[in-house]
Formats: C-alpha cells, structure tokens, sequence
C-alpha cells in the first residue's frame, strides 16, 4: 500500500502573516446567506482525468495530496458516518465517500480518525455541479485534510475504478489572485495550517467564515479556538467568542460560558505587578460581566475579586458598572456586604443610594434588607467620623 504524498504550498506560505490580532465580532451586520459560488481553484485528476471538484468550507487543508483511491466503505454505500465498517485501506489513501445520512463534515471526521489523507465526497444528485460544503455548527474537532466533492456522475465513474490513482490540489495562480473572493480564506487557512494549535489563527478564520456568512463554520472554528486558550493573559480570545454569541447568535446562555473564561483570566492578570496589564484586564473585566448584569456571572466575579483582596479593581468596577446602568443587584449586594473592605467615596455612595432606592421594591427579601441596613449604618458612622474611612488602599473622598 503506497501512501500519499502531501507537499505545503510553498507560495501560500510565503505569504502568512504571525500577528496575534484577535477580532472583534460585536457588530451583527444585515445576513445574507452566502452562495455556493465556485472557487474554481480546485483541482482533481484521477488515472489521468481532470475532474471538476469543490474544496469544503470547513477543512483548513489544501494541502496537494496524492494517493490509491479507496471507498471509505463498500459494504454500506460509502457513506461513511458514524458506526459504517470502515475500509482499512483507506490508510495513508484518498477515501470516497457518498453524499447522505449525515453530515459531510461528520463524514471527514470519521474519515480524518480513520487515517484517510484526503475525502471525496460524491453528490447524490443528478445534473448538478459540485459544491462547497459546509459543517452544521456543532462539531468538535478540526479537519485537517483535504476535503472535496464531485458530482454524481464522475463519483458513480470513480467508484468502478477503486484502487485508481488520485491527485487533489489546488491551482496556485487562481489561489494567489488578490481578486479572487475566496483569496482571504486561502490564506487565512493556509496561515493555520502552519500551527494548527494556534488559537489567534483559529480566531481570524471564524471572524472570516462569520463575514462571509458560513455561520455553521464560524461557530466550529471560534468554540474551538477558546478551547485551545491556556493562559490566563489570552482572555480577548474568549471574551471575543463570548461577543459572538451574544450579539451576532443571541445566545445568552453559551455567551455567559465564555465571559466568564474570560473574566476569570482578566481577574489573574488583575494580581500582576504591570500597571498596564491590570489596567487592559480591569477594562476587559468591566467589559465581560457588564454583558450579564443580572445573571450569576456577575455575581460571581465581583465575589472572586472580593475574596481575592482586589478592593481597589473592586471599586473601580462598581462605579464604572454602575455610570454605564450595568449593575446587578447581586453585585451590590456583594459590595454592601464588603462594605468595610472596599471603602466608600462620594462616586460609591451613589451606587449604594441607588440600590437603596431600589430595595424598596424588594422588601421581601430580608438578606439583601439586613444587609443594605448594615451598610447604610457603616456609612453613617463614617460620615460621623466613627470608622476610618482610609479602606481598599486609598482614601475615600467624600
């Protein structure tokens, strides 16, 4: 069994950028769903036949790729999901594969663990060119190698010369065409290829993918692009895909996932000896849990920082949440109850009178009366000269 032979396009590659950029996906812009226009730069010979092909939307791989053409597995049409008895030969090959059952991309996955090189995926349609394909928003894993379709008739041709001699690749001069539309994707993917472990990579492709409206395949690249942040001083990465959620899918519930990685990577930084960091952090920080004024993100941060003796970043955050109208009542309620702690100044007691006022409309709930209470009596003492007033580090103003 001769297994294939991948080269990297040495000209692409000449042109990839190592910028850490990681864009902003705040502003949804008016949808459109994308066509599946070609990209006329895929390129496909099989035993000396030029066939007409598309590359997928969701493998980053262009990679030439040649090798013995195997069906990913007979015994079932080809279909290759989930479960299918899978070709052993398709080892170190180019698998064939046919449309339907479930997804192309579940397809490749499958194909990629098995240890095919490439995919041919065959419409099932007739009189039909091919197509990009595109995954459906949910998968969990990157396909690395390379992944075209075929029409019905040159796969139905392909599949009676199994065992044949196959070539996928890409045609450079339409690839590097500045004018070309898919230009951008190119190099963006040829970029990740370099690392595939670079989440800022994985970050640009989806912000990519999300302009061009393929939303399913943004969401692939961005989920997996938090996934792979380790350290703490990277939380632009999940407070960006946070961004996505929240503004562009309007999921609440996934997007309060990622604000919350980010927060609590803003809140390490926060305990650094650079005044510069601290201060990108805090602004990062007011930024993620004002997105979740009155869920338990909010809470739970403005706690974190609490037990972690933050009290100066803690009453920054207070009155900066408070002046943008993005202050829960759990967080105040935080605040009173480390009242002593953090300190009180003139911009503070603004806050607390504001959550005075509206405690008035939740009497029945006695913790957060008792302690409002307690914190109204500090701040009497205070102004009585009582208590000191020098807390959180620096002196309260009054």
């Amino acid at each position: 069994m001769r297994r294939a032979n991948c080269t990297t396009l040495s000209l692409l590659l000449s042109l990839l950028l190592t910028t850490s950029f990681v864009p902003s996906l705040a502003e949804d812009e008016e949808f459109e769903e994308p066509s599946f226009e070609s990209s006329t730069a895929c390129l496909l010979n099989f035993n000396s036949q030029n066939l007409e092909c598309e590359h997928s939307i969701f493998a980053v791989s262009f990679q030439t790729t040649t090798g013995r053409l195997v069906g990913a597995s007979p015994s079932d049409g080809n279909t290759a999901c989930e479960g299918f008895r899978v070709n052993k030969d398709v080892v170190g090959n180019v698998a064939l594969a046919s449309r339907g059952q479930c997804p192309f991309y579940q397809k490749a996955l499958e194909l990629q663990a098995a240890g095919a090189a490439a995919v041919i995926i065959g419409d099932n349609e007739p009189d039909t060119q091919p197509v990009r394909l595109k995954g459906t928003g949910n998968e969990e894993a990157l396909v690395s190698i390379p992944v075209v379709m075929v029409s019905q008739a040159d796969y139905e041709m392909m599949v009676g010369g199994d065992g044949g001699d196959v070539t996928i690749s890409i045609d450079e001069e339409i690839m590097l065409d500045e004018q070309n539309p898919l230009y951008e994707e190119f190099h963006l993917k040829g970029q990740l290829m370099t690392s595939l472990s670079r989440p800022e990579f994985l970050m640009q492709l989806g912000a990519y993918m999300e302009r061009s409206g393929w939303r399913e395949t943004a969401r692939v690249f961005l989920t997996l692009a938090a996934s792979l942040v380790k350290s703490p001083s990277s939380y632009n990465i999940p407070y960006s895909v946070g961004e996505y959620f929240h503004n562009i899918e309007e999921d609440v519930d996934v997007a309060a996932k990622y604000f919350k990685a980010a927060a609590h990577g803003a809140l390490e930084v926060l305990q650094s000896n650079s005044r510069a960091a601290r201060d990108e952090a805090r602004k990062k920080l007011i930024e993620t849990i004002s997105l979740v004024p009155e869920r338990d993100e909010q809470r739970e941060i403005i706690n974190l920082m609490s037990e972690k003796g933050l009290f100066t970043d803690l009453r920054e955050t207070l009155i900066e949440l408070y002046e943008r109208e993005k202050l829960g009542t759990t967080a105040v309620l935080t605040w009173a109850q480390n009242i002593k702690e953090v300190g009180y100044s003139r911009e503070l007691m603004k806050v607390l009178d504001g959550a005075w006022v509206e405690q008035n409309q939740m009497q029945e709930d006695e913790n957060w009366v008792k302690v409002m209470e307690n914190a109204k009596k500090y701040v009497v003492e205070f102004m009585e000269g009582k208590v000191d007033g020098r807390k959180g580090g620096e002196s309260s103003e009054l």
